[in-house]
C-alpha cells in the first residue's frame, strides 16, 4: 500500500513539471542545451582545473590498483607469514590422519599481564552490613 502511494506521489510530481505549452518546452530544451554545452566545454575554459581533476583521478587510480593488488596478493599466498600482512594467531602443531582435529598451538605469546597485574583488587561485599 505504501509503495502504491509513493508511486503516485512521484508521478504527480512528474507531471506537475512537465511543461503546458510550446514556449514553455523551447525553454526546457535550450536550457538543458546549454547545460549540456557548458559541461562538454569546460576543459576549453578551465585548462588548469582539468589538469589538477585529471592528476587527482590518476592518484586515486593508482591507490585503488595497489590496495587491489595488496587484497589478491593476500587473499592468494594466505596465512604465509612472509606475503601476509596479518601474522596468524595460531599454528597447526601436527597433522592429523584425518581421524581427530589439528592441535594447535598459540604463534606468539599475547600474555603481558604481570603476577600484580593478575591479583583482584576488590573484594565481594561484606555481608554483614
Amino acid at each position: 500500500m505504501l509503495f502504491l502511494i509513493r508511486t503516485a506521489f512521484w508521478l504527480t510530481v512528474i507531471i506537475l513539471l512537465l511543461p503546458n505549452d510550446e514556449d514553455q518546452r523551447n525553454e526546457i530544451y535550450g536550457t538543458a542545451q546549454a547545460a549540456v554545452n557548458d559541461v562538454t566545454t569546460f576543459c576549453d575554459r578551465n585548462p588548469s582545473t582539468c589538469a589538477t581533476g585529471q592528476e587527482v583521478f590518476a592518484v586515486l587510480v593508482q591507490k585503488a590498483q595497489y590496495g587491489a593488488e595488496l587484497l589478491m596478493d593476500l587473499v592468494s599466498k594466505g596465512g604465509d607469514e612472509s606475503a601476509s600482512l596479518l601474522a596468524p594467531i595460531a599454528e597447526p602443531v601436527a597433522e592429523t590422519d584425518g581421524s581427530g582435529p589439528a592441535l594447535w598451538e598459540r604463534a606468539d605469546s599475547q600474555d603481558t599481564l604481570r603476577a600484580e597485574d593478575r591479583e583482584v583488587a576488590w573484594g565481594a561485599p561484606d555481608p554483614g552490613v
